[in-house]
């Protein structure tokens, strides 16, 4: 194939458009923007679930462990897909393409594919166990947990499958992304439709299965409430996933693969992204606000300490600022010292061996006092 002409178009333009292949146009700045802002997001609330397992509850499960490795690989997936930007670019036509600019492209979307579906192969079945630990408190929960089990495991072969038919599908494997060496590979462009329209219904179920638990806990209705809007978080996910595959059916009859794979793998970053909100969103009520009054209660000392002294220098010197300010921490604000995880339980209330009642207490507002 060393006749091909690398700057040569890669499709001639539909009737209507006015190829430019110097410089077309694209939307890398709005990717950068999105990418940013919700690589963002996902920092905080993965540390945030980190915090609360490791320091705050000082009982982290198995999945707390795999957060971390999968958080390295969505930012491995959003590397590859900004380097995107470094090529002909994102949301750039196909007939704005050179030949020799497929190949830098699709390499970098190639690995991004792989990791987005790495990401999804863990963080499901991550959510799913932390539903069972979360709603193990509520009672037997039999046809609840074989559910979790069973999305889960469809999820992990569904994704593992998904990794192998990318990873093979081409011989050899170069040929993936760059038509202008020698090899084949087999028709997958079906493949985003079956995987996607799983991957939506596991979404819904993961959405669906804890609203109706919640709404049987005996807590008032605006806590009741409160733990169900952190949950539906996943309603992002859902219409992620759901608009993604809907785009799968456009891009399995369209010339213009180029543009179409850019708008799928935003939404499909989109969807891993909601995800990995709604795995660590459960956690992030309580120890942020136990952050909050920590920051207000310390600023507070600071102030009345300082005023203390002041006065107490005026009257009669700095004899007893010390004293003072062990009164402060004591007598002001006492719930600074006794302040626990679980609220309004007394210890001897909690059933130590499931921690389900701490879990699910992470996502309860406070109570009005």
């Amino acid at each position: 194939m060393s006749g091909i002409d690398l700057n040569a178009p890669a499709l001639d333009p539909p009737p209507g458009y006015t190829q430019n292949l110097d410089n077309p146009p694209n939307h890398n700045d709005a990717v950068i923007a999105v990418y940013t802002v919700l690589i963002l997001i996902t920092t905080i609330f993965v540390s945030i679930r980190l915090y609360a397992k490791f320091f705050f509850l000082k009982d982290p499960r198995f999945e707390d462990y795999l957060l971390l490795p999968t958080f390295g690989v969505y930012l491995g997936h959003c590397g590859f897909w900004l380097e995107m930007c470094n090529t002909t670019g994102h949301f750039v036509h196909l007939w704005n393409f050179r030949v020799g600019g497929m190949a830098p492209f699709y390499r970098n979307g190639f690995y991004a594919t792989i990791l987005y579906e790495a990401v999804i192969l863990a963080i499901k079945p991550m959510i799913l166990l932390e539903w069972i630990r979360i709603f193990a408190s509520a009672g037997p929960r039999t046809a609840f947990n074989w559910t979790c089990y069973i999305l889960g495991t469809v999820n992990v072969l569904l994704y593992i499958g998904s990794i192998l038919t990318d990873s093979v599908s081409c011989v050899p494997r170069e040929y993936w992304w760059d038509r202008t060496i020698m090899g084949h590979c087999a028709d997958t462009r079906n493949l985003p439709i079956v995987t996607g329209t799983l991957n939506a219904v596991i979404d819904l179920f993961i959405l669906l299965l804890p609203q109706a638990i919640i709404w049987k806990l005996q807590m008032s209705s605006r806590r009741r409430l409160g733990v169900s809007l952190v949950f539906l978080v996943g309603i992002i996910s859902v219409g992620s996933a759901i608009t993604r595959t809907v785009l799968s059916f456009t891009y399995a009859e369209s010339d213009d693969v180029t543009f179409n794979f850019s708008l799928a793998g935003t939404f499909s970053f989109i969807e891993m992204t909601a995800a990995i909100v709604v795995f660590a969103a459960p956690t992030v009520p309580k120890p942020t606000y136990h952050l909050v009054k920590q920051a207000g209660s310390s600023i507070d000392r600071l102030r009345g300490s300082k005023n203390r002294s002041g006065a107490d220098s005026l009257a009669s010197g700095t004899t007893n600022s010390k004293a003072n300010a062990y009164y402060s921490v004591n007598e002001r604000s006492p719930s600074v010292a006794l302040m626990k995880l679980r609220g309004s339980r007394s210890r001897a209330s909690v059933r130590p061996s499931t921690g389900g009642e701490s879990e699910v207490e992470l996502a309860l507002p406070e109570e009005p006092r």
